[in-house]
């Protein structure tokens, strides 16, 4: 077992087993999943490709809309977050693949009916990743995606005016009173995927786009005290441990009001192969 206070990535037993867990006891990811499914329309479809699928649950609900004799290929690179998702799916119809999203297509010798993607796209090169779709995509076929808000160029949540500290906002200042923690921005050297670059790139790829929509989605003060509970989101970031970020939470959360909602905004993007 890893010490408690790393972070470490996607590929750790630990991260994953949490994530899962997270996956299966609120409905973020599933109501993403099915918001996806039904966008990539898939009645008729008889094979789909789940893009940077992690431990399986947006498979899982692809599998709901699909034909019986539907099979879906799961994308992750992450062995870890495979390695979970076949304990909690024992599904025989989906088929894991252990490659990162830009190599997809040299693991599909067929063409798929659609590709799908929830809440990870930003996270590749996407003009290779969008590229590599094209080539296993039927001519027709679906290519259906989600991007953050904050990824996306767009504002997001807490857009209303708050008469209470947010979650964050009382994590970082116990922080600072208690650990003499100094703020810093964060920073992520990847350009915003705005709605105009999607766009540009897929047109680029010889896609079609279809629809391009912003979704709001909104969850409990507990979701997110339970997503920050996971050790590769803990905060604040910097040098603190894991133990030390899990008191300043339960702190947090102690003082916080408990009526307050978390709302996120996600652009939504359908394209045609």
């Amino acid at each position: 077992m890893r010490p408690p206070d790393a972070i470490a990535g996607w590929d750790d037993e630990v991260n994953a087993e949490l994530y899962d867990q997270f996956t299966r006891n609120y409905p973020f990811y599933a109501d993403t999943s099915r918001d996806l499914a039904v966008r990539a329309d898939l009645s008729g479809s008889d094979l789909v490709v789940d893009l940077c699928g992690g431990t399986g649950i947006t498979a899982s609900i692809l599998l709901e809309t699909m034909p019986p004799h539907g099979r879906v290929v799961s994308v992750d690179a992450a062995k870890a977050m495979q390695t979970v998702g076949r304990r909690s799916i024992p599904d025989p119809r989906i088929t894991w693949v252990t490659a990162r999203a830009e190599a997809v297509a040299d693991h599909l010798h067929q063409p798929v009916d659609a590709v799908v993607c929830n809440s990870a796209i930003w996270k590749t090169n996407s003009t290779a990743v969008f590229a590599a779709v094209k080539r296993i995509l039927r001519p027709g076929g679906r290519f259906v995606f989600n991007i953050g808000g904050a990824f996306a160029g767009l504002s997001t949540g807490d857009r209303e005016t708050r008469s209470t500290p947010t979650l964050n906002d009382l994590i970082t200042a116990i922080a600072v009173l208690d650990h003499g923690y100094v703020p810093r921005r964060e920073k992520d050297s990847r350009p915003a995927m705005t709605a105009d670059i999607v766009h540009t790139q897929l047109t680029a790829a010889g896609f079609t786009v279809l629809a391009v929509d912003t979704v709001d989605h909104t969850g409990t003060l507990e979701e997110k005290r339970t997503w920050l509970s996971i050790p590769l989101f803990a905060r604040p970031p910097g040098q603190l441990t894991h133990i030390q970020r899990m008191e300043i939470l339960d702190k947090a959360y102690a003082k916080a009001d408990k009526t307050q909602m978390n709302t996120t905004t996600w652009l939504i993007v359908t394209a045609k192969a």
